[in-house]
């Protein structure tokens, strides 16, 4: 058995506790690295280029997304137009994909724009996300847990970049399902 098969086995079976301990911070602790943010980015570049996409609407976020975990490490968020979110992280070689299924709803009238991800039924993350761009987001995920209050501001945001409108998985990628999660409170696993 490889490190990388056993490595790949731990992520799987910490997934469940991804999915109780907060939006993805445990699935980037799994893989023992953090994610890049634009913590240094200059308050006065931010809002020039966030006064920039006043025409951008919660329709922009569907589709593929991807935040870099650290150098050549990617964690991907699809957005589908039916309220549901896939994450995904590139399995180590030889290892089919696997996407974990949650829900999303946003609320485009609120300032920043509210999010909440549903991990499990009963278990929603409320976060806040900005467009910097058509091309790009900004998510509040550090210090966020299901149940709590909705940050009013952004702290060491998380960048995304679209990189694609597909709404689709890979062919044969193992879906850690929603509902069957939800129901009996163990991951369902579903082929693509």
């Amino acid at each position: 058995m490889s490190n990388s098969f056993l490595t790949h086995r731990r992520f799987l079976a910490s997934s469940r506790r991804l999915l109780v301990s907060g939006l993805c911070l445990g699935l980037l602790g799994t893989v023992g690295v953090t994610v890049r943010s634009n913590f240094l980015l200059a308050p006065a570049v931010a809002e020039a280029q966030i006064a920039s996409t006043k025409n951008i609407t919660a329709e922009n976020l569907i589709g593929e997304w991807q935040g870099e975990l650290a150098p050549n490490q990617t964690i991907t968020w699809i957005f589908t137009p039916d309220g549901k979110l896939f994450m995904t992280a590139p399995p180590p070689p030889d290892e089919k994909q696997r996407a974990i299924e949650m829900r999303y709803q946003v609320n485009a009238s609120s300032k920043p724009m509210g999010i909440d991800i549903t991990l499990v039924q009963g278990a929603t993350v409320r976060t806040i996300l900005q467009f910097t761009d058509a091309s790009q987001i900004q998510v509040q995920i550090a210090g966020t847990m299901p149940g709590q209050e909705r940050p009013k501001a952004f702290n060491n945001a998380t960048t995304f970049k679209k990189v694609s409108t597909t709404t689709t998985l890979p062919p044969d990628t193992e879906i850690d399902d929603f509902e069957s999660r939800s129901q009996q409170g163990e991951g369902g696993r579903r082929r693509n």
